[in-house]
């Protein structure tokens, strides 16, 4: 991200869309040559004979047979690229089931690895441990051996959430070199921090972001927990209260309700 006058600019998306457009040109481009090469070919036969045709009518066939392939190539290639467009856009909503949906037919036309890492990780997110993670494995084949920042991310967040934090912090360290997952892998290691005791490393890490606004539990549960060690028992306690209900899922209702009861315990005293 980068500062341009009052607006902030997302560097990594402008590049993604950047190379979309200038592959896609490339590609329609050279068609468009070809087809026209053909087009002029076939219409140079009328007026030949002998060598002269035999050797246009060569070159006719040779020049419609490339249109043709790089015509069929590039409409699978695009309705790939736009099935994976649409995917994202339902996954970044939370629409899991149709984001899969949607990355599935992305592969059918043009078995791409962001395509096929997605759905792998829509599949681990959904419960389907493994299946996704065979896709994420598949495609980090197909990029020989690398794998993209937002499925390393998701597969440290199903650790994470796993309580398997010690498979969690490599994939979440190796996602926080993208600047688009940086906070919230943050957020996550400070979590951790706190389960462990670790105030200070954790204060450490949320430092730059004290004037941030507090909207999820992860920062929540940080903020209150170290508000609570720093004595400050109603500022923490007014956190727990805004955050916690019956609706979290499993792996925040725990620490709320420990939170919760520490802060009564020091209420207690």
């Amino acid at each position: 991200m980068i500062k341009i006058g009052d607006f902030w600019v997302n560097i990594g998306s402008y590049t993604d869309l950047t190379k979309l457009f200038l592959g896609e040109a490339s590609k329609y481009l050279l068609l468009f040559l070809f087809s026209v090469l053909a087009i002029r070919l076939w219409r140079k036969l009328s007026g030949l004979s002998g060598k002269n045709r035999q050797s246009y009518l060569s070159m006719a066939c040779l020049a419609t047979a490339i249109a043709l392939v790089i015509g069929y190539f590039s409409i699978y290639s695009s309705l790939s690229r736009l099935y994976l467009y649409y995917g994202t856009k339902a996954f970044n909503s939370g629409n899991l089931g149709s984001a899969c949906f949607l990355f599935d037919k992305s592969s059918e036309y043009w078995m791409s690895a962001d395509a096929v890492g997605k759905e792998g990780v829509c599949l681990l997110l959904s419960g389907k441990v493994d299946n996704g993670l065979r896709l994420i494995e598949q495609a980090k084949i197909l990029r020989k051996g690398q794998s993209s920042t937002f499925e390393e991310f998701y597969e440290g967040l199903y650790y994470f959430f796993a309580e398997q934090s010690d498979k969690a912090i490599p994939f979440l360290e190796d996602a926080s070199a993208d600047p688009d997952y940086i906070w919230r892998v943050t957020k996550a290691f400070a979590v951790l921090y706190v389960d462990n005791h670790q105030y200070a490393n954790a204060a450490r890490l949320m430092e730059p972001y004290t004037q941030v606004e507090v909207v999820d539990e992860y920062q929540a549960y940080v903020v209150a927990s170290l508000k609570l060690f720093a004595g400050k028992k109603s500022e923490s306690k007014m956190l727990v209260d805004k955050f916690e209900s019956e609706n979290l899922m499993p792996f925040w209702k725990s620490r709320f309700d420990k939170l919760r009861a520490q802060i009564q315990n020091q209420i207690n005293r």
